[in-house]
């Protein structure tokens, strides 16, 4: 028996994988529906994902494999992204699209940008230490102070001098000086960055995507099983409920210093190891609006304090089914240090008030639906702990033929794509170890 820990994409990805290559296998959920944070619910005539998740397609297997998943009726849609900075509304990227603000600031902007590539055709380009090195050695002085570190902080809220880089090289987009110069034209950079044009279903959700492979696995998706303890040496893990479940290998997407808690066999160095491990938690609020204020695009990055979240996003601009006419489905995310005590009251009053100020509330706005949601893990810090840690958790763990995957079991910042594929790995892997044991 081959046991799969989680039943989010990921999880789900790795079940799929087992039942095709004819394995032994249980998908273990602890909630009552498969999927993860990437579910989806309805309530009063709106539809919403318990935070903005969109699919982003960029390896051919990936994509074939996800785009295949029988019944879920996939949309393209060309990502339509704004930054709300200085009360200017401008396309994103921020950094190639700086037409509309201030124009002494525009000049600083292209000015502190030129010099650092003069710098690294004199000095070369270097290795950052950390990531405010990272960004300002890309992007200089000017944006970096009105927009990348503010932006990162409300994210990772950490000082950004005790962070790595090494997640920006797909996810933060590098231009050359000649895209700043047409932006500042304005030029519109369409195509730039991972996420130009993404996937989403025309109806249901991205919730769409977990209940349709689940249908595929069947009986050997198990919900309502919350797994409390593993005993690593024996093979066995342990339910809340009182059922046990022996296994020879197993797939964990279990977020990683979870897992390292509850399993007993592992050293006393592995568990310092997880205890190292650092990440936010994310205040989702999803909103049924009618007669909003302004609603642009899909989502719109909000980098300044004087807003207390990061991103809102407008799941009907994507998914005309996921609101009533006249009204607007969004969502609105704020981060916290996970060991944040959060008044979920007082952060959502806030956060209304926020959008009053932003436009997106008018006068005339009524809300009909609010529902918060604390995503806990949502973003993995990638700090001077992360690395080792990881590296030495994923070999204690596949010493004993348990395979850790996905963004909160392999400890990475991950979007659904790779999630997938790495549950897929781990999922031939497990196969493997079985077959051994």
């Amino acid at each position: 028996m081959i046991l799969v820990l989680g039943g989010g994409v990921t999880g789900l990805a790795a079940g799929t994988a087992l039942q095709a290559a004819g394995a032994e296998f249980l998908v273990l959920e602890k909630e009552a529906e498969p999927g993860g944070w990437c579910r989806s619910f309805s309530s009063g005539g709106y539809a919403f994902d318990l935070s903005g998740h969109f699919l982003h397609l960029s390896d051919p297997a990936a994509k074939s494999f996800i785009l295949d998943v029988p019944g879920v009726p996939w949309q393209k849609v060309e990502r339509d992204a704004r930054v709300w900075l200085r009360e200017v509304l401008t396309p994103y990227p921020f950094q190639v699209h700086l037409k509309g603000h201030d124009p002494a600031f525009v000049r600083r902007c292209l000015a502190d940008f030129a010099s650092e590539r003069i710098r690294d055709a004199i000095s070369g380009e270097g290795t950052p230490g950390n990531l405010a090195e990272w960004l300002i050695r890309r992007f200089g002085k000017a944006m970096c102070e009105a927009f990348f570190y503010p932006y990162n902080r409300k994210m990772w809220r950490a000082p950004l001098s005790k962070l790595g880089h090494e997640w920006t090289g797909w996810s933060v987009p590098v231009p050359r000086f000649e895209d700043l110069l047409e932006g500042a034209s304005g030029g519109i950079h369409k195509g730039m960055g991972y996420n130009a044009e993404f996937y989403y279903p025309r109806r249901g959700g991205i919730g769409s995507l977990a209940r349709a492979l689940g249908r595929g696995i069947g009986s050997r998706l198990r919900t309502g099983v919350e797994i409390e303890r593993i005993d690593l040496r024996r093979k066995v893990a342990y339910a809340s409920g009182g059922e046990s479940f022996p296994f020879r290998s197993a797939v964990s997407t279990v977020p990683l210093p979870r897992m390292a808690a509850f399993s007993g066999g592992i050293p006393s160095r592995a568990r310092r190891a997880a205890n190292s491990l650092s990440w936010v938690k994310v205040l989702a609020i999803n909103i049924g609006v009618r007669n909003p204020g302004m609603a642009p695009g899909h989502w719109v990055y909000v980098p300044e304090r004087s807003y207390p979240f990061f991103r809102v996003g407008f799941l009907s601009n994507v998914s005309r089914s996921a609101a009533p006419p006249g009204r607007v489905s969004m969502f609105v995310e704020k981060s916290f240090p996970s060991s944040a005590r959060v008044n979920v009251t007082l952060e959502v009053e806030a956060a209304l008030r926020g959008l009053r100020k932003m436009g997106v509330l008018s006068e005339g706005s009524r809300i009909e639906e609010l529902h918060p949601v604390m995503l806990d893990p949502a973003y993995v810090r990638f700090d001077g702990a992360r690395k080792g840690a990881v590296s030495l958790l994923a070999r204690e763990f596949g010493r004993h033929g348990v395979f850790p995957a996905g963004r909160y079991g392999a400890w990475d910042y991950y979007g659904m794509e790779k999630s997938m594929a790495d549950g897929i790995r781990a999922a031939r892997e497990a196969v493997r170890a079985a077959r051994m044991r």
